[in-house]
C-alpha cells in the first residue's frame, strides 16, 4: 500500500473519532440542556481529544507524510488530502497533550455555564470560566504561532489562509458604508412594518412548518434530522448523517423560519460532498466563510426574496390564519426584509448583520491580545452596540451572552460569518448570470436548479480547494465586497420605496 493510501485509511479512523465526538456534542446540546452536571461528558470528550491528538501526532503519520511527499503521481484529491493531513499534523504536534485535554474539558463545562448564564442573563456567573477559556486560547495560539499575531493564528483555524490584516482591510471600509446605507433606508417615508412577525405564533406549528421548508429545499431526512437547541447549529455525525437544530419563539416568527433555512444551507453543503471524499479529511466545508456563504445564500438571497414568498405565503396563511389570512403577501415580504438595528445577531437583517460581526471581530482581537479584560466585556459590548447600531442592550442575554461561541473556545470564528455574506453575493451573482430564470423557479417552489449549481461548483469539492482558490474558480476573481453592496442596493431600495 502506498503512503498516501495508508494515510487516507489512517485518517479515516481519525475522522470516525471526530464524528463520535460530534455525536456527543449533538446529544449534549439537544438532550442534556437541563442536566445539572456535564463532568462525565467533559471526560468523554477530552478522552476522544486525547486519542485524536495521539493518533495525529504519531511518528507513523510523520513518516508517511515524508514518504507521500516524495510521490510524483498524486491525483488532485490525493494532493489535497496530503496538504490537509500535513497541516493537521503540523498544528497538532505543536500542542502539548495536557493543553489539548484541558481545552476540551473546559469547553464542555463552559458551554454549560454559558447556557445557565444566558438563561438567567447574568454574565458574572460565566465570567470565571470564560477567563480560563480565553487564557487557554491565548496559550494555544502562542504554541501554534502560524502567524506573527495570535489572533490571526486563531482565525486561520476557521478560515485557512486568512489573517486579521486581510479581513480588516475588507471590513474597515465596509463598516461606514453599511452605517450610511442604513441611514439612507431610514430616510424613507414608507418603511416596512415588521409588527406582523411579532404576533403570537404557536411554536409547535412553527416547528412543524419548518420541516416542510427544509424538505422542499431538498434536505434529506433519510440521512439527517432536525431538533431544537438553545443555539441553532449543524453537525455532521458521519459522512451520511447531517443534523440540524433550530429554536422557536412565540413572539417572533423569524427565529425559527430563517434559523431553519440557515442551518439547512449548511447541511446541504455537507450532504453534497462527493462520495469519493467520504470518511476522509476532505469531507467537510473548505472554510467557515464558504460554509456561511451557503447558509446565508439560502436564508437571505433566496429565503427573503419576493419570489420565495410568492410560493410559500399561502402555506403560512394556512398554518397561521389568525395572523396572516388577511395580511398582504407584499407587506409580509417587506416585513421580513425590515432593516433596523437589533440586539440579536442571528435574527439581524442582512444589512446590519455585518455590524454585529465587525463588533465581535474587533472585540475578539483586543480580548485575545489582552487590551481588554473579560470582566470589561459587557460594558465594552454595550458601548460598541451604541456606536455602531445606536442601541444599548437592556441585559446580558440580549448583549454579550447571546452567542455560544466563546464558551466553546471558538475565538476567531466570528469574522467568517460576514465573510459568508460577501462570498454568497459574489457566488450568487455568477449563478444568476448563468441561470437568469432562478427567481421564476422560486415562484414555483423549484429550488433544485440553484442546488445543482451549488453542488457542481461548491459542495462536491469538500476541502479540495481552499476558499480563495474556490471563489476564483467560480467567479474568476478574488473575494470582492462590491457584489454585496450591489445586491443590497438592488434589493432594498425598492423595498424601501427609494
Amino acid at each position: 500500500m502506498s503512503a498516501i493510501k495508508e494515510l487516507r485509511e489512517y485518517f479515516g479512523e481519525i475522522m470516525t473519532l471526530h464524528y463520535t465526538q460530534a455525536a456527543l456534542g449533538w446529544d449534549q446540546e439537544v438532550n442534556m440542556q437541563n442536566y445539572r452536571t456535564l463532568e462525565g461528558r467533559s471526560k468523554q470528550v477530552s478522552l476522544l481529544e486525547k486519542l485524536i491528538h495521539k493518533r495525529v501526532t504519531s511518528e507513523k503519520v510523520g513518516k508517511l507524510i515524508r514518504e507521500a511527499q516524495k510521490l510524483t503521481n498524486l491525483t488532485e484529491i490525493e494532493s489535497a488530502m496530503l496538504r490537509e493531513i500535513t497541516r493537521e499534523y503540523e498544528l497538532e504536534t505543536k500542542l502539548p497533550e495536557k493543553l489539548v485535554i484541558e481545552i476540551a474539558e473546559t469547553s464542555i463545562l463552559a458551554a454549560k455555564e454559558w447556557r445557565e448564564a444566558y438563561t438567567k442573563s447574568e454574565f458574572s456567573t460565566f465570567q470565571e470560566l470564560l477567563e480560563k477559556t480565553v487564557e487557554l486560547q491565548k496559550e494555544k495560539a502562542t504554541k501554534l504561532a502560524t502567524h506573527p499575531d495570535i489572533y490571526s493564528t486563531l482565525i486561520d483555524l476557521y478560515e485557512p489562509g486568512a489573517t486579521y490584516g486581510w479581513i480588516a482591510n475588507i471590513f474597515n471600509p465596509i463598516k461606514p458604508k453599511i452605517i450610511d446605507f442604513v441611514k439612507k433606508l431610514n430616510s424613507s417615508s414608507d418603511k416596512p412594518d415588521d409588527s406582523i412577525l411579532h404576533k403570537n405564533y404557536d411554536i409547535n406549528k412553527q416547528f412543524e412548518l419548518s420541516f416542510e421548508l427544509i424538505k422542499k429545499l431538498h434536505y434529506d431526512l433519510g440521512i439527517g434530522r432536525q431538533d431544537r437547541s438553545t443555539h441553532p447549529f449543524t453537525s455532521s455525525l458521519a459522512s451520511m448523517d447531517i443534523r440540524i437544530t433550530t429554536r422557536t419563539r412565540e413572539d417572533f416568527l423569524n427565529e425559527c423560519i430563517f434559523g431553519t433555512i440557515h442551518e439547512c444551507g449548511h447541511a446541504l453543503y455537507e450532504m453534497g460532498i462527493k462520495k469519493e471524499l467520504h470518511n476522509t479529511i476532505l469531507c467537510n466545508g473548505t472554510s467557515m466563510g464558504i460554509h456561511e456563504s451557503q447558509s446565508r445564500m439560502w436564508e437571505n438571497i433566496v429565503g427573503r426574496s419576493k419570489e420565495y414568498w410568492s410560493y410559500w405565503y399561502p402555506t403560512f396563511q394556512k398554518y397561521f390564519p389568525e395572523n396572516l389570512k388577511e395580511y398582504p403577501m407584499e407587506e409580509f415580504h417587506r416585513a421580513v426584509n425590515c432593516v433596523q438595528p437589533s440586539f440579536i445577531r442571528v435574527n439581524a437583517d442582512e444589512v446590519t448583520y455585518g455590524l454585529h460581526v465587525i463588533l465581535r471581530f474587533e472585540i475578539e482581537k483586543d480580548l485575545i491580545e489582552g487590551k481588554i479584560q473579560v470582566n470589561e466585556l459587557p460594558e465594552i459590548w454595550n458601548s460598541r452596540m451604541e456606536e455602531y447600531l445606536g442601541i444599548i442592550p437592556a441585559n446580558d442575554k440580549e448583549g454579550v451572552l447571546q452567542d455560544i461561541h466563546w464558551s466553546m473556545g471558538a475565538i476567531g470564528y466570528f469574522p467568517t460569518y460576514f465573510l459568508g455574506s460577501l462570498y454568497a453575493s459574489q457566488i450568487y451573482s455568477d449563478a444568476i448570470k448563468k441561470m437568469p430564470h432562478l427567481p421564476e423557479d422560486y415562484k414555483k417552489g423549484e429550488f433544485s436548479n440553484l442546488l445543482n449549481y451549488l453542488r457542481e461548483n461548491v459542495h462536491q469539492y469538500g476541502k479540495i480547494y481552499r476558499a480563495n482558490d474556490l471563489i476564483k474558480r467560480i467567479t474568476g476573481e478574488d473575494l470582492n465586497p462590491d457584489y454585496f453592496f450591489k445586491y443590497i442596493e438592488e434589493k432594498f431600495y425598492p423595498i424601501y420605496k427609494l
